[in-house]
């Protein structure tokens, strides 16, 4: 799905990261509009073993109130000092000021425990989890 978005025009991957586990396909980040979504969309529904598509994609604005590299640098600290997290399991991008999650993991717990951080952090404007609980 990569190397679609890369040799599709008008398509950049610079701010929006695609995810795909276990048949479902994550597409999470900010595009310049509505018609860029559209077309992401329709190339990862033409993609080969994508069963289902999960969506958290916002138009960019020209500038936001937060500064999405500390918290992004502040929440991955937290993550790998938790004891119930598995940091390297949980996903996390920065869309704008939301901090959304994808990964998989084997305790509802660690899910928690990741919103937990995300919400505590200055500047953070709302948290979604795609975060997925296999056990």
């Amino acid at each position: 799905m990569q190397s679609k978005i890369l040799f599709s025009k008008g398509l950049s991957n610079i701010d929006i990261e695609i995810e795909v586990f276990y048949g479902d396909a994550y597409l999470i980040g900010l595009v310049d509009s509505k018609e860029l979504e559209d077309k992401l969309v329709e190339l990862a529904k033409s993609t080969d073993g994508v069963r289902k598509i999960y969506t958290y994609l916002r138009i960019k604005k020209p500038e936001y109130p937060c500064d999405s590299l500390k918290i992004l640098a502040n929440l991955k600290q937290n993550l790998f000092k938790d004891s119930i997290v598995e940091g390297t399991n949980v996903r996390v991008s920065i869309v704008g000021c939301d901090v959304v999650f994808s990964g998989v993991v084997d305790s509802i717990e660690q899910e928690k425990h990741a919103i937990w951080y995300a919400k505590h952090i200055d500047g953070v404007a709302d948290v979604y989890s795609f975060i997925k609980v296999i056990k």
